[in-house]
């Protein structure tokens, strides 16, 4: 019979005592909690999935009213000012009539948001950080993406990692005792060193083969293998480490960066990582039939992903072939990101100008930054003496003006 209830819900912890591993990451938390004060910078939990980061949240979040978002709620500025926002502002004479110790915004996956950069969730979450009298936790598993870049500057950030596999089999080892299960003290081993750090995985495998009664070797080759997601640098490695086609096709889609991304990391890594031109240039041509069939993606044509996939690692495999041994250091981000994230202030502040345009005269800020700012920018940069009446009028910032005198 099935198990009616998931082990992992069954078993997780109730107590900070419970929690497997990261003690020096739960003593961080616990610490940066106690030491919280208003315009304190928020709590950023970090690192790869299964090692207890959203359950240390809920586990002290027990004694407060705990406020939880995930991605899927975070993909629009109303949104996060709605529920976080006025979360943030309440009163404290709430606090005092509850018994409980306060109230906590937990904002979960954030690495997984701003998948459209005008529907503003990032610099909202910054905005309630920054005006927030309540202690805010994030929590991602990729913090370094150069989207979040920003963000990490208000943040505090606390790094859990992989559960060690001993500590792992302790754990199965006490959920079998709890649940009758025979278990051979090899194969939780084997479980957990499968597992790659991820409790909940190994949970989850062990539920799957107790359904046999007996967990033993041979019950073991039921256990499927999962495709354990790779950081930028594992899949940078891997990528450019063999000629074999299938390795690096395996590796593409392991990855945890963004396809978009990675295609750019590629393009950027290529010319420090290979000497034949021929064999590079021969690459860049698979890369850009690649390019082609990622913007039919973006169309809607989805089952054209696993062509991209295979032509990615068709121009990876064919360079590889040509491979110098004197491997230089991979580059990352790529150039036109770093570029970008340069450029954020400069871009910050043009966003201000439109807003404030679009908000006088009824349009949007790219009618605002189209139509607007280049009959601005004379009228700024000659000083002609409207330029003062309309800073008033526009209620123009000192960088607002600095930037409309540029040319």
């Amino acid at each position: 019979m099935a198990h009616e209830i998931m082990w992992v819900e069954k078993y997780r912890p109730r107590s900070i005592a419970d929690l497997v591993g990261n003690e020096k990451a739960k003593a961080s938390f616990i610490d940066w909690l106690k030491n919280w004060k208003p315009k304190s910078k928020a709590a950023l939990l970090y690192g790869p999935p299964g090692v207890g980061k959203t359950t240390l949240v809920k586990v002290v979040a027990s004694d407060y009213d705990l406020i939880e978002m995930n991605a899927s709620d975070l993909r629009k500025e109303e949104n996060i000012m709605r529920i976080a926002g006025r979360a943030a502002q309440e009163s404290s004479l709430s606090i005092t009539l509850s018994k409980k110790k306060g109230t906590i915004i937990f904002l979960d996956e954030v690495d997984g948001i701003f998948v459209k950069e005008d529907q503003g969730g990032l610099f909202a979450i910054i905005k309630v950080i920054s005006l927030s009298r309540i202690p805010i936790v994030l929590a991602a598993n990729n913090p370094y993406d150069p989207k979040l870049r920003s963000l990490r500057n208000y943040c505090v950030m606390i790094r859990f990692y992989k559960i060690p596999p001993y500590d792992i089999q302790r754990f199965l080892d006490k959920i079998c005792r709890s649940e009758g299960t025979m278990c051979e003290r090899e194969s939780l081993k084997v479980i957990a060193e499968k597992s790659e750090g991820d409790v909940r995985s190994a949970v989850n495998d062990l539920q799957t083969l107790s359904e046999l009664k007996i967990v033993n070797l041979s019950s073991l080759k039921l256990l499927y293998n999962r495709n354990r997601k790779s950081d930028i640098w594992d899949t940078l490695k891997k990528l450019f480490a063999s000629a074999d086609f299938n390795q690096i096709e395996k590796a593409l889609r392991e990855s945890e960066i963004e396809f978009d991304l990675l295609l750019q990391t590629i393009h950027d890594n290529m010319p420090r990582q290979f000497r034949d031109p021929i064999k590079i240039a021969s690459a860049y041509d698979l890369l850009s039939k690649a390019d082609i069939t990622i913007g039919r993606i973006e169309k809607r044509h989805w089952g054209l992903q696993n062509y991209a996939l295979k032509q990615v690692a068709l121009a990876l495999a064919t360079a590889n072939e040509s491979r110098s041994r004197n491997y230089a250091r991979y580059n990352f981000p790529p150039e036109k990101i770093a570029l970008f994230v340069k450029t954020e202030k400069e871009r910050s502040v043009l966003t201000s100008i439109c807003t404030k345009l679009s908000s006088k005269f009824h349009v949007s800020r790219r009618i605002a930054n189209l139509d607007f700012v280049p009959f601005l920018k004379p009228i700024f940069g000659a000083e002609h003496s409207s330029a003062a009446q309309i800073t008033e009028w526009l209620k123009f910032e000192d960088d607002e003006v600095n930037y409309l005198k540029t040319k």
